[in-house]
Protein backbone atom coordinates (compact mmCIF):
# COMPACT_ATOMS: atom_id res chain seq x y z
CA UNK A 1 0.00 0.00 0.00
CA UNK A 2 1.56 3.38 -0.89
CA UNK A 3 0.82 6.67 -0.07
CA UNK A 4 0.54 9.61 -2.45
CA UNK A 5 1.50 12.54 -1.08
CA UNK A 6 0.07 15.65 -3.19
CA UNK A 7 2.18 18.89 -4.18
CA UNK A 8 0.41 20.97 -1.98
CA UNK A 9 1.31 19.44 1.26
CA UNK A 10 4.39 18.89 -0.34
CA UNK A 11 4.69 22.08 -0.32
CA UNK A 12 3.12 23.43 2.47
CA UNK A 13 5.75 21.25 4.54
CA UNK A 14 8.75 22.67 2.76
CA UNK A 15 7.33 26.47 3.37
CA UNK A 16 6.47 25.64 7.22
CA UNK A 17 10.11 24.03 7.29
CA UNK A 18 11.34 27.61 6.01
CA UNK A 19 8.84 29.23 7.83
CA UNK A 20 10.32 27.44 11.09
CA UNK A 21 13.88 28.27 10.43
CA UNK A 22 13.82 32.10 9.37
CA UNK A 23 11.20 32.42 12.89
CA UNK A 24 14.01 30.32 15.23
CA UNK A 25 16.39 32.83 13.61
CA UNK A 26 14.36 35.65 14.40
CA UNK A 27 13.52 34.36 17.85
CA UNK A 28 17.29 33.82 18.27
CA UNK A 29 18.17 37.58 17.57
CA UNK A 30 15.23 38.37 19.82
CA UNK A 31 16.68 36.84 22.82
CA UNK A 32 19.98 38.43 21.83
CA UNK A 33 18.72 41.64 21.89
CA UNK A 34 16.70 40.93 24.85
CA UNK A 35 20.10 39.81 27.19
CA UNK A 36 21.37 43.88 25.74
CA UNK A 37 18.84 45.71 26.86
CA UNK A 38 19.16 44.14 30.25
CA UNK A 39 23.27 44.89 29.74
CA UNK A 40 22.49 48.58 29.15
CA UNK A 41 19.87 48.69 31.39
CA UNK A 42 22.39 47.58 34.22
CA UNK A 43 25.75 49.53 33.45
CA UNK A 44 24.28 52.69 31.27
CA UNK A 45 20.72 53.86 31.31
CA UNK A 46 18.34 52.20 33.64
CA UNK A 47 15.37 53.26 31.31
CA UNK A 48 16.31 50.51 29.55
CA UNK A 49 14.37 48.22 32.28
CA UNK A 50 11.47 49.64 30.71
CA UNK A 51 12.69 48.88 26.82
CA UNK A 52 13.25 45.48 28.46
CA UNK A 53 9.91 44.61 30.02
CA UNK A 54 8.40 45.61 26.86
CA UNK A 55 10.10 44.36 23.90
CA UNK A 56 9.74 40.70 25.42
CA UNK A 57 5.95 40.95 24.50
CA UNK A 58 7.16 41.42 21.00
CA UNK A 59 8.60 38.00 20.94
CA UNK A 60 7.11 35.71 23.59
CA UNK A 61 4.52 34.38 21.59
CA UNK A 62 7.37 32.81 18.80
CA UNK A 63 7.88 29.42 20.33
CA UNK A 64 3.74 28.69 19.89
CA UNK A 65 4.40 29.72 16.13
CA UNK A 66 7.11 27.57 16.42
CA UNK A 67 5.46 24.44 17.44
CA UNK A 68 2.16 24.94 15.21
CA UNK A 69 4.52 25.19 12.53
CA UNK A 70 6.89 22.50 13.78
CA UNK A 71 3.77 19.76 13.71
CA UNK A 72 2.45 21.20 9.93
CA UNK A 73 5.80 20.40 9.16
CA UNK A 74 7.04 17.11 10.09
CA UNK A 75 9.61 18.35 12.11
CA UNK A 76 11.26 15.85 15.16
CA UNK A 77 9.71 15.59 18.04
CA UNK A 78 12.75 17.35 19.61
CA UNK A 79 11.84 20.37 17.50
CA UNK A 80 8.12 20.22 18.22
CA UNK A 81 8.64 19.76 22.07
CA UNK A 82 11.18 21.80 22.25
CA UNK A 83 9.52 24.78 20.72
CA UNK A 84 6.90 24.70 23.23
CA UNK A 85 9.84 24.07 26.09
CA UNK A 86 10.71 27.23 25.60
CA UNK A 87 7.11 28.50 25.52
CA UNK A 88 7.21 27.59 29.12
CA UNK A 89 10.58 29.11 29.95
CA UNK A 90 9.32 32.31 28.87
CA UNK A 91 7.00 31.97 31.16
CA UNK A 92 8.60 30.79 33.81
CA UNK A 93 10.80 33.71 33.28
CA UNK A 94 7.94 36.19 34.49
CA UNK A 95 8.17 34.55 38.06
CA UNK A 96 11.58 35.05 38.56
CA UNK A 97 12.32 38.48 37.71
CA UNK A 98 11.46 39.74 41.07
CA UNK A 99 12.67 38.46 44.45
CA UNK A 100 14.65 35.57 45.53
CA UNK A 101 14.29 33.79 42.22
CA UNK A 102 15.49 37.12 40.32
CA UNK A 103 18.84 34.78 40.44
CA UNK A 104 17.34 32.47 37.87
CA UNK A 105 16.57 34.82 35.68
CA UNK A 106 19.60 35.07 33.78
CA UNK A 107 20.01 31.40 34.01
CA UNK A 108 17.23 30.73 32.04
CA UNK A 109 18.13 33.14 29.58
CA UNK A 110 20.71 31.34 29.08
CA UNK A 111 18.94 28.51 29.09
CA UNK A 112 16.29 29.67 26.51
CA UNK A 113 19.43 31.32 23.87
CA UNK A 114 20.73 27.20 23.84
CA UNK A 115 17.28 26.28 23.47
CA UNK A 116 16.57 27.99 20.67
CA UNK A 117 19.98 27.36 19.13
CA UNK A 118 19.32 24.13 18.79
CA UNK A 119 16.17 25.18 17.04
CA UNK A 120 18.08 26.93 14.67
CA UNK A 121 20.49 23.93 14.45
CA UNK A 122 17.83 20.93 14.83
CA UNK A 123 15.76 22.86 11.74
CA UNK A 124 18.40 23.20 8.91
CA UNK A 125 18.66 19.53 8.11
CA UNK A 126 14.91 19.46 7.60
CA UNK A 127 15.57 22.39 5.36
CA UNK A 128 17.50 21.15 3.24
CA UNK A 129 16.16 17.35 3.29
CA UNK A 130 14.99 16.29 -0.25
CA UNK A 131 11.88 14.04 -0.43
Amino acid sequence: MTVEVSKTETSRVKNCRLAYYILSWVLMICILVQVFLAGVALFDHSEAWNWHRTFVHMFEYISIILFILGIIGKLSRKMIWGSLGLFVLFNIQYYTAHGIAGALHPVLALALFWGTLELVRGSYPFLVKRR
